[in-house]
């Protein structure tokens, strides 16, 4: 009993370790990749602290109750509240669609099938390579307006529109690589920024390029006027280090806050994380959040209904 009780306690402390490692985005790549698994460590020292405490054993309680509770901090704002929007009975100003696709999907009827299913005014598609846009482009006919950037793998962007787009831009910065689209919408008599990008993940050869990634993006939304929409497959959790930064730098806030920590990408078995995400500023009131089905891809799409012009909570 006492070699499990040790056991117990040393799984504690390293929990707890890396509980504080998530903290450090600021220091190293690798606490943003630690980060993505905050609300696993959660569960994790959850169970430890209650393990612990049946067995009235201190020293472990205190390693488990602080892993906890720095865990906790990032999630407390997504616990699901039932929140509902005053104006959720007027009709949606905007419905943004964001959707990785992946460059290899094989099963592309199924992408339209789920714009079908929410019916978009406005669609980013994320991994859009020469390959798929050979073969789907075809099938958005009814989205007149459109910025396309594809590319050979992972990096390619698309946009497709039924409202009218005043303004557009691809921005290519020097070392990082990817494209980072601003287009201005014409939603509702006024003109609305959206801002995309797909960072590349925090590991392997691409960890040194990630930061950098996020902050391209972010030096565009930065600079954004008026209404503004960030959005994308930023390959990290809204919480990590690095876009918090880009949150508190553009003024945009997660549309999902008070709506449950719902996961977007469907990895190994087990293993889910919310890597896709859509910010906006407070001149947008969220009427609803939503996710599909992944049709293909691994990831779920994210639909987002917003009123234009009025600011909420």
């Amino acid at each position: 009993m006492k070699r499990i009780k040790n056991v117990l306690v040393g799984l504690a402390g390293l929990l707890l370790l890396l509980s504080v490692v998530a903290w450090l985005g600021f220091v190293h790549w690798v606490a943003d990749v630690v980060a993505l698994f905050v609300p696993y460590l959660a569960g994790g020292t959850a169970v430890l602290l209650i393990i612990f405490l049946i067995l009235r054993h201190r020293s472990g309680g205190v390693l488990a109750g602080l892993g906890l509770l720095l865990n906790l901090v990032p999630l407390v704002g997504y616990v699901p509240l039932g929140r509902v929007s005053a104006a959720s009975d007027q009709p949606a100003d905007l419905r943004l669609m964001v959707y990785n696709i992946y460059f290899r999907n094989n099963d592309l009827d199924a992408i339209r099938a789920e714009v079908d299913a929410f019916d978009p005014d406005v669609i980013f598609l994320m991994e859009y390579s020469f390959a798929i846009q050979a073969q789907i482009e075809g099938q958005f006919a009814d989205y007149p307006y459109r910025l396309l950037e594809p590319s050979r793998m992972t990096s390619g962007v698309a946009l497709f529109s039924r409202v009218p787009i005043l303004a557009s831009e691809v921005y290519r910065f020097e070392g990082t690589r990817i494209p980072v689209i601003e287009v201005t919408l014409e939603v509702a008599g006024q003109a609305v920024t959206l801002v995309g990008g797909h960072p590349w993940p925090p590991i392997d050869r691409w960890a040194s390029l990630h930061s950098l990634q996020v902050a391209d993006v972010q030096r565009v939304a930065a600079q954004a006027d008026g209404p503004l929409i960030v959005a994308g497959d930023f390959n990290a959790v809204p919480w990590s280090f690095a876009l918090c930064e880009l949150q508190e730098a553009a003024d945009v806030q997660d549309t999902r806050r008070g709506l449950g920590r719902l996961t977007t990408w469907i990895g190994p078995p087990l293993i889910r994380l919310s890597l896709d995400h859509v910010f906006a500023s407070e001149e947008l009131l969220v009427q609803s959040y939503a996710q599909g089905q992944p049709g293909g891809s691994d990831h779920r799409p994210i639909v987002v209904d917003f009123l234009v012009g009025r600011s909420g909570d």
